[in-house]
């Protein structure tokens, strides 16, 4: 039995929870100003080093406005935020997704794959589709292995699909959200089940194959909706 390095975390790291945990729970609002570095120090009873680097880390989170002689000001993450600003947000929720995130991210999925489809249906080759029989093949073998091996195989799939559709950006927006992603298709998994998922990828492919862009794109707004339905039912969606 193997047991792991137990680690306590800095103090700067407290310091980022801390106003992580103040600015996303309503104590902090955007547009609030923060004291000055010398007097978070004193009032935390920290050194202002640990104070100025942890300023710079939520700076780099999305969740503080940093500007010269102005001072520090709460950002309004939600406009200015990045992926490491929801991906902060998920781990002050203890690895969960709220309905609401959730509902967002599955827009976002619709809005950049369902046009994929839809593309790669209309200028498919023969290499095309034997890629996606391949990745199809290596989503049954993965099913065998577990859930996380079988998101993985999922999440390679639809990836794939935005490459082949001829969209250069598209597979590096969804490779930037691929943490976010893998758990997401683990919880998609789990509510609708293996070979319900296996039968939807085929029935990708299928259209795909066929030339029905928009049937394929239907065939994922659909799924996308029900999993939405399912969440708003839980209220959340846990990702880690």
């Amino acid at each position: 039995m193997e047991f792991k390095e137990i680690v306590a975390p800095s103090i700067r790291e407290l310091f980022v929870q801390q106003m992580t945990g103040m600015i996303l729970s309503g104590q902090l609002r955007p547009g609030d100003r923060l004291p000055t570095e010398r007097e978070l120090a004193d009032g935390m009873k920290i050194s202002k080093s640990a104070v100025h680097d942890g300023i710079r880390e939520l700076h780099r989170l999305g969740f503080l406005d940093v500007v010269s002689r102005r001072g520090v000001t709460v950002a309004d993450y939600a406009q200015t935020g990045t992926l490491d600003t929801l991906l902060a947000i998920m781990h002050y929720h203890g690895g969960q997704l709220d309905a609401k995130t959730c509902r967002s991210i599955l827009q976002v999925r619709y809005y950049l794959e369902g046009p994929a489809f839809e593309a790669l249906a209309e200028c498919r080759t023969e290499e095309d589709l034997a890629k996606l029989e391949e990745l199809y093949r290596q989503a049954e073998e993965a099913s065998r292995e577990g859930v996380y091996p079988f998101a993985d195989a999922m999440f390679r799939y639809h990836r794939t699909v935005a490459f082949l559709s001829g969209n250069s950006i598209t597979p590096l927006i969804l490779n930037a959200f691929a943490p976010v992603s893998r758990e997401f298709w683990r919880a998609y998994i789990e509510a609708f089940g293996i070979p319900s998922c296996l039968e939807r990828l085929r029935g990708f492919t299928g259209c795909i194959r066929s030339g029905e862009g928009r049937r394929a794109s239907g065939l994922l707004l659909e799924g996308l909706r029900e999993f939405e339905r399912r969440t708003e039912r839980t209220g959340f969606i846990r990702v880690n």
